[in-house]
């Protein structure tokens, strides 16, 4: 919030939580994320993102995050060596009760498709005998 010039009211949470920091890779352009922090300036203490941009929070989220688009030149090696654990992993486990229920609604919209088509047919060809 800012109030007048110069004056800007930040207010911070009791739970401090440190950034997480992962490396972005999309063609020749790479960039250091920080993501999942509690404090607006979480990320100062880190040298690729001193005076960069500004962390940013989505809207009703608790957490801040911040992107920096690294140079040309830059690997993101720095990125890699701060990060606690820089591997993504997907925690989405198949579940077979899901997978079990995705294929019956797909079987009766089939069966509800099939249904309407025959009725259809069978109309055409009733007006058409008469």
């Amino acid at each position: 919030m800012i109030f007048g010039n110069g004056t800007r009211l930040t207010i911070d949470p009791k739970l401090e939580v440190e950034p997480d920091y992962y490396k972005l890779v999309g063609g020749e352009t790479t960039a250091c994320l920080a993501t999942g922090f509690t404090r607006q300036n979480g990320t100062s203490n880190h040298t690729l993102f001193k005076d960069k941009t500004a962390a940013v929070r989505i809207e009703n989220d608790k957490v801040y995050n911040q992107v920096v688009v690294l140079p040309t030149g830059n690997n993101g090696d720095e990125c890699e060596t701060e990060s606690k654990d820089s591997s993504c992993e997907d925690s989405i486990k198949p579940d077979p009760k899901v997978n079990f229920v995705s294929v019956t609604v797909l079987c009766l919209r089939l069966l509800f498709i099939k249904t309407v088509v025959f009725n259809v047919l069978m109309t055409f060809r009733l007006w058409i005998s008469q």
